[in-house]
């Protein structure tokens, strides 16, 4: 495969069959419980739209996969086979060999395809007779011999979509699927997003800096009034002393004149100011918007994790997913994958009851999860719940007791929060038997971890018999932070201001010490306040009770005071990584620089928290394209019209060798807005099985208009039937030609037998 940009057709065809195999998984377990044909329609173009991307690079073990799973939804949408849970099983199992085919880079297809023959062979023939009446268990296919993406050369698709649902259905494809637009796609690489995203933000702080300037006009302004004022008084003292004072006003009208000059200029760099904070910020949340995606990325495949398991385990669930498009920041999003698959596999094995016991204590036998997406106070919040058995917290402590992590005295009196607490351990569970699956409580460190890293918190809320809901409070995005500055022991500190409790200034004498340690009252509760400077190993430069301003972290029972030496101040700042040669600084998390310039450091409140809670153990995120206009255009153009990214490169190849300027659309109403709004075409190139806009509508739209009449047009299909060539024909086509004629001299000799490329293009203006 030749490479364009960097990206071989066999990666167009990965991605686009990674893009519709999440939406057939979605899609399937979706019709499983609404079991209404109508839904099928999408799943059925996303199984055609893979098998015709398969067969345009030869990946002929795809192609045979996609037609049979492509033939049963076919049978269920005419209603010649029901919607029955085998069936279902199966079309996943094909579903999940697909996805594993998807990763594959080109040269482990050879070895992949050897693995796995005898798998796709088998479920083939599955499709292709009728399914058992009823299943037990679903038997997922595994693919063996697959190397995962390296995330490191994860690439970011701007803004094209595809839209697998017609118009008139009701069933999305998939929530991350949206409507195809005019907008062409951009392949970047997240390194490049990551950087750009970092000079957006510079550049709205240098916009604010430009302040200084302001100030500096401001204090010129000042001092021509001081002069202003000295030579006022120097020529009252000349009067006074009978001398001639008129020698002073040309020195006067000098002052006045500067005094104008600097007004204007003031008037001017104001203006400059709003504009460049206005433009600069603009560009930032453009910029920051398109490192955002949104939540449905992170739980496209919970329905089906959900659902899977729960039938392994002989119960009843169905997930319930609310705000799948709220905005996440895309390394955010990445982080989520591991976190919420544990809560949700916890949940099924060992939160939901089954649906005998569901029935005896009046619940619904269908238990219902739920994983719930807002923001929140600037802050990203995602609820995990389920409406199961809830944690037995009596249960709890002593389990927590067996396990000798405190003793009978200490878990007395331990708060109910302080207790669930202990779920975050690593390895500890309160299941009787830890199964294959795990027990409630294993991985739950992994969710606290996660949380961790990336600035937030987990919190578990449970009711015994009603369910347990877990709460992620995570950044929204971790490119900036709204941060406040403070002076520990000279340094200048930066500590996130969506982890701060609050700031405290503590009266005179209200600061005291008990036992050796400081504290003070807030809110009828008692706070314990630490030297900043000493946790942080800077030195400790005054007594704590001395301490004008108290930084509260932590939340709940669990807050602690730290004193600083004084408040800088409030600032936007551009999270800078720390070299990775430092390894982890203790309890810091990244650095930034201020407006002014000069560089801060951002504390890690995580780490400075847990190092308090050993010390007291212990004792101590399509522009517009520019045309180039020539009075006379040498080459010729065409129009290819096709919804598979893997298609429509294919054939711009094949065109851009005879010599053609190629435009793509990636519908045949993409097509028909590109055809009215551009130069004229001397070849258009239209599949036929599109949304919105079909291959037949298209040509029969513009054959209807006395200009378009005459231009060549090429149908290419997958479809290789009479009456499907023949339904072409009719509507307005040229040629007709099925997608096999890429493997030959075919579409390139029917482009010459249609196109004369030797004589000027009719839109040349010549």
């Amino acid at each position: 495969m030749s490479d364009l940009g960097g990206f071989s057709l066999h990666e167009l065809f990965r991605g686009e069959a990674e893009l519709y195999a999440a939406a057939l998984s979605e899609g399937l377990v979706r019709l499983e419980g609404s079991s209404d044909a109508a839904a099928v329609e999408p799943l059925m173009r996303a199984a055609h739209s893979i098998k015709g991307a398969a067969r345009v690079i030869g990946l002929d073990v795809a192609v045979m996969l996609s037609h049979a799973m492509e033939d049963v939804l076919v049978a269920m949408q005419k209603g010649r086979e029901p919607i029955r849970p085998a069936r279902i099983d199966q079309l996943l199992s094909g579903t999940d060999l697909l996805a594993a085919l998807a990763k594959a880079e080109e040269h482990e297809v050879p070895a992949w395809t050897a693995a796995n023959m005898s798998a796709v062979n088998a479920l083939v023939e599955a499709l292709r007779v009728e399914p058992p009446v009823a299943s037990n268990k679903p038997k997922p296919i595994i693919a063996e011999h697959v190397v995962p993406v390296p995330t490191a050369t994860a690439v970011v698709v701007a803004s094209e979509s595809i839209d697998l649902a017609p118009a008139a259905s009701t069933h999305a494809a998939s929530p991350h699927v949206a409507a195809a637009t005019r907008a062409s796609s951009v392949r970047v690489t997240a390194e490049k997003l990551d950087r750009l995203l970092q000079l957006a933000g510079e550049t709205m702080l240098e916009a604010r800096r430009l302040g200084t300037i302001r100030d500096e006009a401001l204090g010129l302004k000042r001092e021509l009034v001081r002069v202003e004022d000295e030579l006022d008084t120097l020529r009252g003292k000349l009067r006074a002393l009978g001398a001639e004072s008129g020698v002073l006003a040309p020195a006067r009208a000098a002052v006045d004149r500067g005094r104008a000059s600097v007004l204007t200029h003031l008037l001017s760099i104001e203006g400059a100011i709003r504009r460049g904070e206005e433009t600069s910020t603009q560009l930032y949340h453009e910029v920051l918007s398109s490192r955002m995606r949104p939540f449905a990325d992170a739980t496209a495949a919970l329905p089906r994790t959900v659902r899977d398991l729960a039938r392994t385990l002989g119960k009843d669930a169905r997930l319930e997913i609310i705000g799948d498009s709220v905005p996440v920041d895309r390394d955010i999003l990445a982080r989520l994958d591991a976190p919420l698959n544990h809560l949700l596999r916890n949940a099924v094995d060992h939160g939901v009851d089954t649906p005998d016991e569901r029935r005896a204590q009046g619940k619904p036998a269908q238990a219902v999860l739920r994983v719930e997406a807002r923001h929140h106070a600037g802050l990203l919040r995602i609820r995990v719940s389920d409406d199961g058995r809830g944690i037995d917290v009596d249960q709890l402590r002593e389990r927590i007791e067996r396990k000798a992590l405190a003793t009978r005295e200490m878990t007395a009196s331990m708060t109910r929060q302080e207790l669930l607490e202990f779920l975050f351990l690593p390895g500890f569970s309160t299941a009787a038997q830890i199964t294959e699956i795990s027990g409630r409580g294993v991985g739950l460190d992994v969710v606290q971890s996660t949380a961790r890293e990336i600035g937030g918190v987990a919190r578990i809320e449970t009711e015994l018999g009603r369910g347990t809901v877990f709460e992620l409070e995570l950044p929204i995005t971790l490119s900036v932070i709204r941060a406040l500055l403070v002076d520990v022991a000279g340094e200048t500190l930066a500590f996130p201001l969506a982890r701060i409790d609050r700031v405290a200034v503590p009266e005179r004498g209200a600061i005291t010490s008990i036992e050796g340690r400081s504290q003070f009252i807030l809110d009828g509760k008692s706070i314990g306040v630490i030297d900043a400077a000493r946790v942080l190993g800077l030195g400790e430069a005054r007594r704590i009770a001395e301490r004008d301003h108290v930084v509260i972290l932590g939340s709940g029972d669990e807050r602690y005071g730290f004193a600083v030496d004084g408040l800088v101040g409030e600032e936007d700042l551009v999270v800078r990584a720390l070299d990775a040669r430092l390894g982890k600084v203790p309890h810091l998390s990244a650095a930034a620089v201020r407006e002014s310039g000069e560089p801060v450091l951002i504390i890690d409140t995580e780490d400075v928290l847990q190092s308090v809670r050993v010390a007291l153990s212990e004792g101590r995120l399509r522009g517009a394209r520019a045309v180039q206009r020539m009075t006379q255009r040498q080459k010729r153009r065409a129009l290819i019209v096709d919804d598979s990214a893997t298609v429509r490169e294919v054939e711009r190849q094949l065109l851009v060798r005879l010599g053609f300027e190629v435009e793509t659309a990636v519908d045949g109403l993409d097509g028909w807005a590109a055809l009215r709004q551009s130069e004229a075409f001397d070849l258009i190139v239209s599949d036929i099985d599109m949304p919105r806009m079909n291959g037949i509508e298209f040509v029969r739209t513009l054959r209807g208009e006395a200009r378009f009449a005459a231009i060549p047009v090429i149908v290419v299909s997958y479809k290789d039937r009479e009456e499907d060539r023949l339904a072409g024909l009719e509507a307005g086509a040229t040629a007709y030609l099925t997608k096999g004629a890429f493997q030959d001299s075919t579409f390139s000799d029917t482009v010459r037998d249609l196109v004369d490329l030797n004589a000027t293009s009719p839109g040349s203006g010549a």
